[in-house]
């Protein structure tokens, strides 16, 4: 079992506390399905898909590895709704995050 007890789960909103130390995929989709078998299903990380959550997250890590707004990026907001911009724009970035296996 997997401790999520960083985590902040709202309806419109999931708020990851210190999600840059999980660095792998498969971790970071193990987080979020335990997360989802403990919390209400209206709950954000429950309506979304799991792979967008994951690019998101991944934008966020490589953001904060390479030492841009790492204040901003050490933490993830995986929200609801997300523009289509924004969807596409973590598509591009998780694409660049090689640190799955540190």
């Amino acid at each position: 079992m997997m401790d999520t007890s960083n985590a902040i789960p709202t309806v419109t909103n999931t708020k990851i506390l210190d999600s840059c130390i999980v660095k792998s995929k498969s971790a970071m989709r193990d987080y979020l399905q335990e997360l989802r078998a403990s919390v209400p299903p209206e709950m954000a990380v429950c309506q979304r898909n799991i792979e967008s959550q994951v690019r998101e997250w991944r934008s966020h890590n490589f953001f904060y590895r390479i030492h841009i707004f790492r204040s901003r990026t050490k933490d993830v907001d995986l929200e609801l709704k997300q523009a289509w911009y924004r969807e596409l724009f973590c598509r591009i970035v998780s694409f660049f995050y090689f640190w799955d296996n540190d």
